[in-house]
């Protein structure tokens, strides 16, 4: 089984459009795992019937049990993330601060606070239209642990591939390059970067793909939107060229992208022409994972 991961540099690029469309059109044994679980989004292209969903737990958080609280304050003064306050002579906690060091509830004299298990999200399967497996995850507001969420999401990815005895597994990477993107980028065989003739795409595919060079994968590049500015285009090909990225194909901007989003449908299904497209880059990608 192959492990094709497709990120950018930055939001907008059409990279979820591009994978569902990939993921469309592929006739091979596929499982899907949407790492941007932040955001998660590549269900509604790919089908939402839900088959499975499970708490992800991480971490722990304050309880205080007000019965026993006699608003002493040590917990209040002790707490150096300022999580935990006296109000009306009870503590409270504030969900968003407390960092579930546990101290609190080791200092607590009447054994009024416990460390109860942090629900930070939720991974959730589904059955997509064309009755393939995809794996995503919906986070809380309450905590930044998005990259322990991706590993955990892309563990069971694989772990359902492997029971299926999947061709490959196609994972819908986050934007940016912070903790989500390095998580998306372990186990990966190859890594196909969705960019744009912009500056802001131009400069956010040179960052990805400084991060990219630390796992020293094969990489190759698609060019959505690449009629929008030929200037940059040339740049973006120039970029390829120099630091050995293989060149997977321009998509031209089609408003075809934007109705197939209103209508829950991908790109493959909206647009014959970049259905055709879409064909020649993912028989370009096999080829690149042979």
């Amino acid at each position: 089984m192959k492990e094709i991961l497709f990120l950018s540099g930055k939001g907008g690029t059409g990279k979820t459009s591009i994978t569902g469309g990939l993921a469309y059109i592929a006739e091979e044994v596929l499982v899907f795992a949407d790492s941007d679980v932040d955001a998660s989004n590549l269900h509604l292209v790919l089908g939402n019937d839900i088959m499975e969903s499970r708490e992800f737990t991480n971490g722990f958080i304050a309880n205080v049990d007000t019965t026993k609280c006699t608003g002493c304050g040590i917990c209040e003064k002790e707490c150096m993330f300022d999580s935990i306050h006296v109000i009306s002579k009870k503590a409270e906690v504030n969900d968003f601060l407390c960092e579930g060091c546990g101290l609190c509830e080791k200092l607590c004299p009447e054994k009024a606070i416990n460390m109860n298990d942090l629900i930070a999200g939720s991974i959730i399967t589904y059955r997509t239209r064309r009755g393939k497996l995809l794996v995503g995850a919906t986070m809380t507001s309450k905590r930044e642990r998005s990259g322990k969420l991706v590993s955990e999401v892309k563990r069971e990815a694989k772990e359902a591939a492997k029971k299926m005895n999947a061709d490959y597994l196609l994972v819908d990477g986050p934007p940016g390059i912070g903790c989500p993107a390095i998580a998306s980028l372990g186990g990966v065989n190859y890594a196909v970067l969705v960019t744009e003739p912009t500056l802001s795409g131009y400069h956010d595919v040179e960052r990805v793909f400084a991060l990219i060079k630390y796992f020293k994968l094969k990489t190759g590049m698609i060019i959505n939107k690449s009629d929008i500015n030929d200037r940059l285009k040339i740049k973006l090909n120039e970029f390829a060229e120099k630091n050995g990225i293989t060149l997977l194909g321009e998509i031209p901007y089609d408003d075809d992208f934007i109705k197939g989003l209103k209508l829950n449908v991908t790109i493959a299904e909206q647009s014959p022409k970049i259905n055709s497209i879409l064909k020649v880059i993912w028989e370009n990608i096999k080829k690149e994972t042979l």
